[in-house]
């Protein structure tokens, strides 16, 4: 019996290492024409990544690019038996991201799907486009004007967390992106649900606590092999960590559109009467609100698709705009002239008064404010990596991609490429001035919101937000970084950009 149950292992083990060998020796053969670093059987350039630190994932990519990618700024690598290839050039950018063929994403991105489920973000067929069509009102202007008073509430919140450690900051100042990211925390909370979680009062709060934990989850499933795979990470303590974050996180969102449902049903549909009369002007509305309102073939939306959505709102939105405003502080804090230039501007547009509130108009003025944040997204786009997933075998302007292929597109490296970009680490707002600038910007050069039909469809809404907290903090603070300047920060590129090390700043009070 032993014997027998023996050869039957054995026979299979046999039989799977032969389908494993031609499947992956297609693949290798297809594959063989790009460029690429030497690989090692089995683990390909894994050793490369595996058990390095996490900046050093940036810093090997930019060399592989540099050393083995070809003038098309193409190149493989294997990751074990994953074959990604990434993608540098414009004109491939261009094709993979410019059309919905390639509307799958890559396989990392599964880590998203315990917390987003198919939300937006990771949804793709039908579904993402069903779902695209009935977000896409959320972001209407008249909806974004009402959402600036949100940012202003909570820029307002910052700046009294921000005058407490002004007052302690000493020499070495202190860590600015802590007191962000529980702002950008409680504006997508209240934009996103409609309901306040006081982050920045509260910052032990049991939700936010939860956000925290689930954020440190989905970095180490993204960018630690550990815990890429289900059978070995699901007896981790991270994965305990996670579902009690996600039960958390869940149970809180569903409350809250269990009782706004209750609300809606209550006022007879009048809320939705008055929306629809004059796209949401005459009511304040939370994008939980319009989900509520939508219907997909009639029907409407399951608590479920409009919890997917809310998430996914609240994980876009969230550690993606701290980061932003974080290098953007950076920046100016390091190019003095150009925050000179934002305060002047500010100043011009609100006024002396400093309790003046900015408003969506009064934002939509601030033109080099604007460039300045376009080109902190430039070199340190939030999302440093986007990856697609082929599923059958393709070309892409001449380059054979077999199907299974993860294409990678950094956003970090395109808009660092000295052939797209005159002094590409140099910080200069002025490039993407229309008017002025003689620098042809190639569309698909600059993405940091992604681009073609799967682009941020929050881009204007995080535009506003960013604009709006600089120009309250400007307004009351001039910023200087306390650190070394004759080198850039050391970064690391997981699933949000952020530094090896704090960024450390002290604020000087305005007197004007």
């Amino acid at each position: 019996m032993f014997l027998i149950l023996g050869a039957v292992l054995a026979s299979a083990l046999f039989v799977g290492l032969l389908l494993y060998q031609l499947k992956f020796k297609r693949l290798i053969n297809i594959i063989s024409y790009m460029p690429g670093p030497p690989a090692l059987p089995l683990v390909g350039h894994g050793h490369h990544f595996i058990g390095k630190p996490p900046h050093e994932m940036v810093k090997r990519i930019f060399e592989f690019m540099e050393l083995y990618g070809s003038k098309d700024q193409t190149l493989k690598v294997w990751l074990g038996p994953e074959l990604n290839v990434l993608m540098g050039s414009p004109k491939d950018v261009e094709v993979v991201l410019g059309t919905l063929r390639f509307n799958d994403k890559a396989g990392e991105y599964k880590a998203l799907e315990p917390w987003l489920k198919e939300g937006l973000l990771v949804s793709r067929g039908r579904k993402w486009h069903k779902r695209r069509k009935i977000i896409t009102p959320a972001f209407h202007f008249k909806i974004l004007d009402q959402f600036v008073d949100v940012f202003e509430k909570g820029s307002r919140d910052l700046l009294r967390n921000m005058e407490r450690d002004r007052l302690k900051q000493g020499e070495t100042g202190f860590n600015l992106y802590d007191w962000l990211n529980l702002c950008t925390m409680d504006t997508i909370c209240e934009t996103a649900m409609g309901v306040s979680i006081d982050a920045q009062t509260n910052a032990d709060s049991e939700y936010v606590q939860a956000v925290k934990t689930i954020s440190m989850v989905l970095h180490k499933r993204m960018f630690n092999i550990f815990y890429r795979f289900d059978l070995t990470y699901m007896f981790t303590p991270l994965a305990w960590a996670e579902k009690k974050a996600l039960n958390v996180l869940h149970q809180f969102t569903e409350k809250i559109i269990v009782q706004r449902r209750e609300e809606l049903i209550k006022s007879g549909g009048q809320a939705a009467a008055e929306a629809d009369a004059d796209v949401g002007a005459k009511r304040k509305m939370a994008f939980l609100d319009i989900l509520l309102q939508s219907t997909i073939d009639d029907r409407p939306l399951t608590n479920l698709d409009i919890r997917e959505e809310v998430d996914t709102f609240m994980f876009e939105g969230h550690d993606t705009t701290s980061s932003a405003l974080m290098f953007f502080f950076y920046n100016i804090a390091t190019h003095p002239e150009a925050q000179k230039k934002c305060f002047e501007e500010i100043r011009s547009v609100v006024g002396d008064d400093k309790a003046t509130p900015v408003t969506y108009e009064l934002l939509n003025k601030l033109h080099y404010v604007d460039l300045c944040v376009k080109e902190t997204l430039r070199l340190y786009p939030s999302v440093p990596l986007l990856g697609r997933k082929v599923l059958e075998d393709c070309e892409i302007n001449g380059k054979l991609i077999p199907a299974g292929t993860n294409i990678g597109i950094s956003p970090l490296y395109i808009g660092r490429r000295e052939d797209l970009f005159t002094e590409p680490n140099a910080f200069k707002p002025e490039r993407f001035d229309v008017v002025t600038s003689a620098e042809k910007l190639n569309p698909y050069a600059y993405i940091p919101f992604s681009a073609g039909p799967r682009n941020c469809i929050g881009q204007k809404f995080a535009m506003l937000e960013i604009k709006a907290i600089v120009a309250n903090v400007l307004r009351h603070y001039d910023v200087s970084f306390v650190g070394d300047t004759s080198e850039p920060p050391v970064l690391i590129a997981e699933l949000i950009l952020r530094t090896k090390d704090p960024l450390m700043f002290k604020l000087k009070e305005r007197v004007y």
